[in-house]
């Protein structure tokens, strides 16, 4: 998730918190209904920021499987890359070798 969608999360979040304690705090009800209604707000808030923060989590595993998967792809290319320059190398020296044998 992008720092910018991040934000936009968190802003919509905090928006709601803001909003939803304001509408009970503004509501024509009695102190007791207000207070119920307030910690059922908080509640259900605080089961929305609980499930937003399992999915971002989620994400953000992912994210690294996806990451982890492609520099091991990267590291085997890499390594077949040197073994294959390796063995072209050993060839041709083995040839330089076996060609000043036979010059002595």
């Amino acid at each position: 998730m992008s720092s910018n969608k991040l934000y936009f999360v968190g802003g919509l979040f905090l928006g709601t918190i803001i909003g939803g304690t304001l509408g009970v705090l503004l509501a024509p009800s009695s102190g007791d209904e207000t207070r119920k209604k307030l910690i059922e707000g908080t509640e259900g808030a605080l089961g929305n920021a609980y499930d937003q923060a399992v999915e971002y989590g989620e994400n953000l595993k992912e994210q690294f499987q996806d990451m982890q998967e492609q520099f091991t792809e990267r590291v085997n290319e890499y390594k077949n890359q040197i073994e294959s320059k390796i063995q072209e190398i050993q060839d041709e020296v083995e040839q330089d070798i076996a060609d000043l044998s036979e010059e002595l």
